[in-house]
């Protein structure tokens, strides 16, 4: 279940129109609207619900890499 203070703050490219972006799950947690930032990610389009928009915001969900340490 993906918490809903999870979200982020996006603005649409074409018309700035501000909109929330919700994780799709909890382990893709980190947005990026360039899909090149992340390896393993999830491609989610938004809609815009600005006025005579309507044009489409592709946001990309990745995940940090884990950390390790070699003893």
């Amino acid at each position: 279940m993906v918490r809903k203070d999870a979200s982020k703050k996006f603005s649409c490219l074409y018309c700035g129109t501000p909109f929330d972006a919700y994780p799709p799950d909890d382990r893709h947690n980190v947005a990026t609207r360039d899909e090149k930032d992340y390896e393993d990610h999830i491609k989610v389009d938004y809609k815009c619900k600005g006025q005579g928009c309507g044009k489409i915001n592709t946001i990309y969900w990745g995940h940090p890499k884990p950390a390790f340490a070699v003893i």
